[in-house]
């Protein structure tokens, strides 16, 4: 394994470190879920949750996530002065990130307590966007250059601290669940810090127009592709929130979370066939080849997900008390909607390649409108257990408008050409929705589960071989 490892060029280790590091971040959270969850009660929980959505919302507009998008194509466009973009790109999200504190501050003293949180952890969040912003920034031009070593060291440094002095601060600090934010928000703004200081000391260049005209250029027409992103992956929250309250808002997020974990599998399968879906599309040959893998890939992340579904009521006593058991019935939605979620990714892959990305904007918009007129219809009536559910039809919504942009595409570029087979994937699709909602009758039948259980897992071990080639396909 050593020598396989040193043979491997500097491109594929610093793809493996950043895989590998994403996997420590994440897991170290998910492992740390179980403490946390046991140590606050559900509103404390909820407090958390709705921090993390908050920071994913008002940071598109502190930075216009330009870490994300515009600095890749930056660093490219101005190779000859890396180090002054990012010092250009650091001075507009601190300007961005000032201005936005003022207008939130304006707009407290008129309307107070807008977010629900006090004006410390209001003041810690904005310092919490700004670091991580900025830290971002560092490591997108270190992987850029392919120096991944101290990038991988710090993202895992990260990871692992923040759930320990989480726990640290809720052990002395009366809201538990402001510790709990305490503990993340530290550890990024103290990286964050060092970061900032290394980034200015690299370059003189730190307030460059042209740089400025760039970003803004490339990143306020995607703030509203950000904005209905997070709509949909966020707004939940908050919504359950304001009508529910703060219990049911951390029952609702802790189903989030476990459904989420097939997220990591799910991208590290489509990052195995884009780059064959991308070769196919050049090379205008080998489309038998790709429909195949597709539909193929597609029913291995089903089963996948419905493993998930029929483990959810031992999932959720593995992860939480029982305060939190009602989380078992939002599972099956949200994790369809992490199905479709690899689907239209699937779908955007063509559009990307064609570089059509106005058509992503537009089917975020209409999922995310679609997500909150059904969330303020349905959580009314039915509760907050119809969020998973109003969120499953808006991924299935996205999904299909990713389809239909992604044939309009396909017809201008490449007229009478088929990527996927879309009979198999509407079947597949249909099947698995279907399999997904009738699972649920099943939670109290437990002999039955398990044996449903160990059928997938034993065809998925016999056909184990096949699952690695198709995934690990030779590009």
């Amino acid at each position: 394994m050593l020598k396989k490892y040193q043979k491997l060029s500097i491109v594929a280790k610093a793809s493996l470190w950043a895989f590998i590091a994403n996997i420590i971040q994440r897991g170290v959270t998910i492992l740390a879920t179980p403490i946390f969850t046991r140590i606050l009660t559900t509103s404390q929980y909820a407090q958390y949750t709705l921090y993390q959505s908050w920071h994913d919302i008002f940071i598109i507009f502190t930075s216009l996530n330009v870490f994300n998008y515009a600095t890749y194509s930056g660093l490219a466009k101005y190779d000859e002065d890396k180090e002054g973009f990012i010092a250009t790109a650091q001075s507009l999200v601190t300007g961005l990130t000032l201005l936005c504190f003022v207008l939130y501050f304006i707009i407290n003293i008129i309307k107070n307590n807008i977010i629900g949180f006090p004006l410390p952890i209001v003041i810690l969040l904005f310092f919490d966007m700004l670091a991580f912003a900025v830290f971002n920034l560092w490591a997108s031009k270190e992987r850029y250059n392919f120096k991944y070593k101290l990038v991988t060291f710090a993202s895992i440094i990260i990871g692992i601290m923040g759930p320990i002095l989480g726990l640290l601060a809720i052990k002395y600090i009366p809201n538990k669940g402001y510790g709990r934010i305490y503990g993340v928000a530290t550890i990024n703004i103290i990286i964050g810090l060092i970061v900032y200081i290394y980034n200015y000391s690299k370059s003189k260049n730190r307030f460059n127009k042209k740089y400025i005209k760039f970003i803004l250029i490339y990143c306020i027409p995607l703030i509203p592709h950000f904005l209905a992103t997070q709509v949909l992956t966020r707004f939940d929250r908050i919504m359950i929130n304001d009508m529910c309250g703060a219990s049911q808002a951390g029952i609702y997020s802790l189903a989030y979370s476990l459904s989420s974990l097939l997220i990591i599998v799910n991208d590290a399968i489509l990052k195995s066939l884009t780059p064959l879906t991308y070769k196919t599309i050049k090379n205008n040959k080998g489309l038998s080849s790709l429909k195949q893998n597709a539909n193929f890939l597609i029913i291995l992340v089903a089963i996948l997900n419905i493993l998930l579904i029929l483990f959810a009521p031992e999932a959720v006593k593995i992860f939480a008390p029982k305060e939190y058991f009602e989380a078992i019935y939002i599972i099956p939605a949200i994790t369809g909607s992490v199905y479709f979620m690899f689907l239209f990714n699937l779908f955007a892959n063509i559009e990307y390649y064609y570089s059509e990305t106005k058509y992503v904007t537009i089917a975020s918009l209409m999922a995310a409108i679609v997500n909150i007129v059904t969330n303020l219809i349905f959580i009314k009536l039915f509760g907050y257990l119809a969020a998973g559910y109003t969120t499953l039809i808006s991924y299935i919504l996205y999904a299909v408008g990713h389809f239909i942009f992604m044939k309009k595409i396909v017809k201008k570029h490449a007229p009478g050409v088929s990527y996927y087979d879309d009979k198999k994937i509407f079947l597949i699709s249909l099947g698995f929705v279907i399999i997904s909602l009738l699972i649920i009758p099943l939670y109290k039948f437990y002999l039955m589960r398990y044996l449903i259980i160990v059928i997938i897992v034993s065809i998925i071990f016999i056909k184990r071989k096949e699952i690695i080639n198709k995934i690990y396909i030779k590009n």
